[in-house]
């Protein structure tokens, strides 16, 4: 009955007043919840100026949570703008659902980048099997398209000859059918030592934002969290009760504390004391490097979120990318702006052409 009202809500007034309303509920709830007076903070004129260039309203209350994050500076986005301005003008809409299929990503990129797929399905198609189970020690199954949090994704271990899941489901070619359509079966990803640490049961990925520059098409990588699962969980989503750290661009090392989806923080998770040692994401020039390949691949697209894993050769494999529904909070909360130096141009560019004259 709630979801029906906010449908219902959303097509009254429309979904830009809608996120609108919604955001700027959930960072006053968030100021709360973290302790924070909901009162007018240094900085916040600078900031509302610089944001009404894109739209009329700007709520003060993200402002207010996280700088005390990020500091006093102006380039902390609002969400609502980032989901309904930002993104939309930066990739257009009519092209998500082909670009963000998991079946299509080999169609656009090198198939050596992305986890070894075994079968697949599209739409109410046939099942294509690409390879036999063989003796792989486990199997990732999950949705292909409208993913959202890491639901239905599934792990097959190998027992004996079978395949099996936590709950005791036997991977079958029935059970495949029955699973529905639009999905893809990969060898799940044996990672990295230095990853392991961090959660034993679920891959843990880098998180990257990459700009592809609207002056001159060059991609930019602007920020990075590691998203870490909790043990026994076979995602490392944080709406699935994971947690999230900061990751320097610049070297790759990993800064604590773990943070939680509304703010709380820790330096111990799954038994790892972030404190204890530095770590840092192997291979990370090669992260870089493939994120902005990944980017110059994106059509007509010019912001993207990779979620990056290191397998144990400490080779980076690609999980998946998004081109919608940013996560701003993760990097806001670890201290970094989405869009880092390349604010300005983002602004001056969107509130200088229109949409149609973007490509």
């Amino acid at each position: 009955m709630r979801d029906i009202a906010k449908n219902i809500f959303r097509r009254v007034v429309g979904e830009r007043q809608f996120d609108y309303v919604v955001y700027r509920r959930h960072h006053r709830w968030l100021l709360k919840h973290n302790g924070f007076d909901n009162h007018r903070a240094y900085g916040e004129d600078a900031y509302k100026a610089q944001w009404h260039r894109l739209s009329r309203k700007v709520e003060p209350y993200s402002y207010r949570l996280f700088s005390h994050y990020c500091g006093p500076t102006p380039d902390i986005v609002p969400e609502d703008i980032m989901h309904d301005i930002i993104e939309l003008r930066l990739n257009p809409r009519k092209h998500w659902d082909e670009y963000e299929d998991k079946n299509n990503f080999a169609k656009y990129l090198d198939a050596n980048l992305l986890p070894e797929t075994i079968a697949y399905r599209q739409g109410n198609g046939p099942i294509n099997k690409m390879l036999a189970f063989g003796s792989r020690s486990s199997l990732i199954l999950k949705p292909s398209v409208n993913t959202s949090c890491g639901e239905s994704v599934m792990q097959f271990s190998r027992v004996g000859e079978r395949y099996l899941s936590i709950d005791g489901i036997e991977l079958t070619d029935s059970y495949l059918q029955s699973y529905g359509t639009d999905w893809v079966l990969q060898e799940s990803v044996r990672q990295h030592p230095d990853m392991q640490r961090f959660c034993r049961t679920a891959v843990s990925t880098v998180r990257m934002v990459v700009y592809r520059s609207l002056v001159d098409g060059s991609p930019h990588v602007t920020a990075a969290v590691l998203r870490v699962g909790a043990d026994g969980s076979v995602v490392d989503n944080i709406v699935a009760g994971g947690r999230f750290l900061k990751v320097n661009i610049a070297d790759g090392t990993i800064e604590g504390p773990f943070i939680s989806r509304f703010g709380s923080r820790s330096n111990v998770w799954n038994g790892l004391d972030i404190t204890s040692d530095l770590y840092r994401i192997p291979s990370w020039d090669a992260v870089l490097q493939l994120s902005e390949k990944v980017a110059d691949h994106m059509g007509p697209h010019h912001l993207i979120a990779l979620d990056i894993a290191i397998n144990e050769q400490g080779r980076p494999i690609l999980i998946e990318y998004n081109i919608g529904g940013f996560t701003t909070y993760l990097f806001h909360f670890t201290g970094q702006t989405v869009l880092g130096p390349y604010t300005e141009e983002v602004i001056s560019s969107l509130s200088a052409v229109s949409t149609a004259s973007i490509s």
